[in-house]
């Protein structure tokens, strides 16, 4: 899989831009804010189905502008393809070669990326929720399903909290238990699903990051991870097996929950440990294997996403070189193999010796 062209029109501080890539290294070269993370951004607005920087469309349109628009073109496993997205600060418009896209889940899937921004290298040491989005969003591109899963999941999640904190005022005779029940339920079955997905995404996960740890370590450092939750798991336990777990610990918890004014139990709580060496690398990581753990966590994406599907995935890579030395560096760089890399960064010695097309990027212009 490659992108063979991005065109993007009053999206963020680019006017009007059509960007060609080539195979193999691609560099988007340029200052601090002049609209490289932009073009990242328009690209993996097709892999994620939303922005990975901004939570509403609105964000993303150039200032002035009355909406944007963005076209992906590239090259898939068998043919050529084609994904739209059109904003005009009301309504949104997906489409695939053309034909329209009712939901975000129906865009994920056809164009896969793995993204490595800044940020994620704070998932070793951040907070949980930063592990689980990094699951949530690798999980979605795999399996587009999990994402309809989870939207539903966190609205029920959402009411049922609304519940319980109008419980916890008082019920004024209304008998707000029984409708908490029915919350319970529904998210019970959701989150086994969520979960089994999940269990079996670190899974593969942990396999292939053990690996390449070993390797880029040379042969020094152990990795092993493991997904963390509340609520009791054997292995082989089903969906209606694990789906009981949940009703059992939402029911069981219900005067805690009443008195919190939140949900206790599910999910939204869990969390992924990685041990390295044996140890909790939350407690005991440096900043180096801090790095070497995400370079390896987000090159085991790609490979789950290769295994998958038969092809590899791109790889968007947001001013990360300069954060790592020449050892990961050349890891990262020869990691990758056949795939296509599109990565920013403000100077060239960054890839020195390497065969890159350079692509220069000036306050929102693009030149060649």
């Amino acid at each position: 899989m490659r992108v063979k062209k991005i065109t993007l029109s009053s999206f963020r501080n680019i006017d009007y831009a059509e960007i060609p890539f080539k195979e193999g290294m691609n560099f988007l070269l340029g200052g601090n804010a002049q609209g490289k993370t932009n073009i990242l951004e328009g690209i993996y607005l097709f892999a994620r189905g939303k922005s990975f920087r901004l939570s509403k469309d609105a964000e993303l349109i150039k200032f002035g502008a009355g909406g944007f628009s963005a076209e992906l073109v590239f090259e898939g496993k068998e043919r050529e393809e084609r994904l739209a997205y059109r904003f005009d600060g009301k309504t949104r418009e997906k489409r695939k070669n053309g034909v329209l896209l009712e939901r975000t889940a129906d865009m994920l899937g056809h164009f896969r990326a793995v993204l490595f921004y800044p940020d994620h290298l704070q998932l070793v040491k951040g907070s949980p929720s930063e592990r689980r989005r990094f699951l949530d969003v690798a999980i979605s591109q795999c399996y587009p399903v999990y994402l309809s899963l989870y939207t539903r999941y966190a609205k029920y999640l959402s009411e049922r909290n609304s519940l319980l904190k109008l419980a916890q005022k008082g019920n004024g005779g209304y008998d707000f238990e029984a409708q908490i029940a029915v919350y319970s339920d529904l998210l019970a079955s959701l989150a086994a699903e969520l979960r089994l997905y999940r269990e079996e995404y670190a899974k593969k996960l942990s396999v292939y990051a053990k690996d390449l740890l070993y390797t880029l370590s040379g042969e020094k450092e152990s990795l092993s991870l493991t997904y963390h939750s509340d609520t009791p798991y054997e292995e082989g336990l089903d969906k209606a097996a694990l789906t009981e777990r949940y009703k059992t610990a939402l029911s069981s918890s219900l005067p805690r929950e009443i008195g919190a004014g939140s949900t206790l139990f599910g999910v939204h709580r869990d969390d992924l440990v990685f041990y390295l060496n044996g140890k909790d690398a939350r407690d005991f990581a440096s900043q180096g294997q801090q790095r070497s753990l995400v370079l390896v966590l987000k090159l085991a994406e790609g490979k789950i996403s290769e295994a998958l599907f038969g092809d590899t995935p791109v790889y968007l890579f947001d001013d990360v070189l300069s954060e790592l030395d020449e050892e990961r560096k050349k890891f990262l760089l020869e990691g990758v193999g056949s795939a296509q890399f599109i990565f920013t960064g403000c100077d060239r010695a960054s890839v020195k010796d390497a065969p890159v097309h350079f692509i220069e990027v000036e306050n929102g212009e693009v030149t060649f």
